[in-house]
């Protein structure tokens, strides 16, 4: 597998930045299926895991529209999920797009939001660009020799951690999340985490986000081989969320970086 860098920011985008966005790739056996139940083994698996202001234009640097087979988002917020609504208009009407419905992957009741913001005739178009997949709980979708493995994560709206497991390959992904035992068991074992670190400090009330030093200690309890800091709160340097997280985590840690192509 492999995970590219469409974007960090968080809450909004800055320039050279879009918020949240990753590209994972995954290669199938010469047997393997896409969505479709077709032969994939000519290209990687392609799914857009998060779907924040800005990415989709950072995806199509790496894929043409055509090639995506499916869509994750972790949860309803906008810096999370707001290029879905162009997103539809470039998978339904643009020169390149798939040539089916692909799955889009994301919490209860995220379809419905789109529709009141597209309008009525979405109710009938949606279904010719996305298959829903409806998260609530755990549970899983499987690509071709790609599993999709998800779990409920502590954001203060239903929100769902990720983990990708491809020929023996474990990658997991925190989406915005406080430190929990979901996403720890997510992340057993992963060869890359990477997890979110919105807060600088502890909040006032219920914690919402990671910290770097909590970053740190879910990789550390999960027993992760590297750990892929993002979504990092705009007063932490990344030097000094890669300290504060190493002085958790014994593994490699690292900031993520628009652009950056991570080998699982």
């Amino acid at each position: 597998m492999i995970v590219t860098v469409l974007g960090t920011a968080t809450p909004y985008p800055r320039p050279g930045d879009p918020c949240s966005g990753y590209l994972l790739q995954a290669t199938d056996d010469p047997a393997g299926t896409d969505s479709a139940g077709t032969d994939s083994a000519r290209r990687p698996t392609n799914v857009w895991v998060d779907a924040g202001t800005g990415t989709l234009a950072e995806l199509q640097r790496h894929i043409g529209l055509d090639e995506l087979d499916a869509v994750f988002v972790s949860h309803r917020h906008a810096d999370h999920s707001a290029d879905l609504l162009v997103a539809y208009y470039a998978l339904r009407f643009s020169e390149l797009r798939p040539a089916h419905p692909i799955p889009l992957i994301a919490p209860d009741g995220l379809v419905e939001r789109l529709v009141d913001f597209l309008g009525p005739n979405a109710v009938h178009e949606l279904p010719r660009v996305f298959t829903p997949v409806t998260m609530s709980g755990w549970g899983e979708h499987r690509l071709g020799d790609l599993t999709l493995e998800w779990g409920p994560v502590q954001h203060g709206v239903p929100a769902f951690g990720l983990a990708a497991k491809h020929r023996g390959r474990r990658l997991a992904y925190s989406g915005d999340s406080a430190p929990c035992t979901s996403l720890v068991e997510l992340g057993e074992g992963a060869h890359l985490l990477i997890v979110e670190a919105g807060y600088d400090g502890a909040p006032a009330g219920p914690p919402v986000h990671h910290t770097p030093d909590d970053a740190g200690r879910t990789a550390a309890a999960a027993g992760a081989e590297r750990l892929l800091l993002t979504h990092l709160a705009e007063t932490v340097a990344d030097d000094d969320a890669v300290r504060r997280a190493s002085a958790e985590f014994a593994g490699d840690v690292r900031v993520a970086r628009v652009g950056d192509r991570i080998e699982v």
